[in-house]
């Protein structure tokens, strides 16, 4: 176990001396305390003396597996000491990331990505009180959901911040979401910057390359982002829910080069939708969700949640 240790130190040594990585990517930077593994593990140990060093050793190496070893070992075992109630001082180690390898957990995170949806901002009262706006961006590997808190949301309101940008946001902290997968979250000390000038564009796909073609689209998929023609186009209806309370739901087939799909839109949004769409629009639909009906089909749906863009009639 000690040459284990040993090996693992001076990975952690070769690590600290790379120096002038290219910011071309999301990445995290450093604190302004370090702890060493060693550290770290034994603050583990001193707090739960039923725990072995070769339980920690095993714990970090699963987490290596899980994140593609793009997480240097300090951060892991901080993620690992938390677990066990432990707390140990932040330090980010400066290094290059994608958003697939965020984990949950990081302070001072840099992200960097194409914005691909930005949901309406709302407000909140209480104890406190203020305003919070939702984006997702995307890489070429994964996509993320950003929250923006107070004044950071003045950069959508003022409409400065909008779909299609590359955007860099600096010193923000992950947690993690209902799902269990980590967002990025942004508050007084972050920063936005929009289109950053050492970036380059085409490392950020839009939402057309990274939409799922229609084909392609089955049971096993759950949340899917989808572009398309409208090439039928039902009337909004209403129905009566079992509470008594009103619905709204409208229908359309949504085609590609590769297929056609039914698409149905849920209240809010099918009212928000209803003098905007007609035959011939192209839509983009962001977080949608596939459903399969009693007969076995598959379908679209879309409902508050999802993220919908009309662009030009053809």
């Amino acid at each position: 176990m000690n040459n284990d240790f040993n090996k693992l130190s001076q990975r952690l040594t070769l690590a600290r001396k790379r120096k002038n990585l290219k910011q071309t990517k999301p990445f995290i930077r450093s604190g302004t305390k370090k702890m060493t593994a060693e550290e770290i593990i034994q603050q583990i140990l001193s707090k739960h003396p039923e725990v072995s060093r070769a339980q920690i050793l095993e714990n970090l190496e699963a987490e290596k597996n899980k994140t593609g070893g793009l997480i240097v070992n300090e951060t892991l075992l901080r993620l690992i000491a938390a677990r066990y109630g432990v707390e140990i001082l932040q330090n980010m180690v400066y290094r290059k990331l994608s958003i697939s390898h965020l984990v949950p957990g990081l302070n001072d995170v840099t992200v960097t990505g194409r914005v691909v949806a930005v949901y309406p901002p709302r407000t909140f009262s209480g104890e406190r009180s203020g305003k919070v706006a939702n984006l997702l961006i995307a890489d070429k590997d994964a996509n993320l959901r950003v929250v923006l808190w107070n004044d950071k949301v003045n950069s959508i309101e003022s409409g400065e911040l909008k779909t299609g940008q590359v955007i860099r946001f600096s010193h923000g902290y992950t947690r993690e979401d209902r799902k269990g997968k980590a967002e990025l979250h942004l508050g007084g000390k972050s920063q936005i910057e929009i289109e950053p000038k050492n970036m380059k564009a085409d490392e950020y796909p839009s939402i057309d390359k990274i939409a799922t073609k229609i084909n392609k689209i089955n049971k096993a998929r759950k949340n899917i982002h989808l572009t398309g023609t409208v090439k039928t186009l039902f009337p909004i209806s209403t129905f009566t829910r079992s509470d008594t309370s009103r619905g709204t739901v409208m229908h359309l087939a949504l085609a590609d080069e590769t297929g056609e799909i039914p698409v149905v839109i849920w209240n809010e949004k099918a009212e928000e939708l209803e003098k905007t769409l007609k035959i011939n629009a192209k839509l983009q639909l962001v977080n949608a969700k596939v459903k399969v009906t009693s007969n076995g089909e598959v379908e679209i749906h879309v409902s508050s949640s999802t993220y919908v863009n009309v662009s030009a009639f053809n």
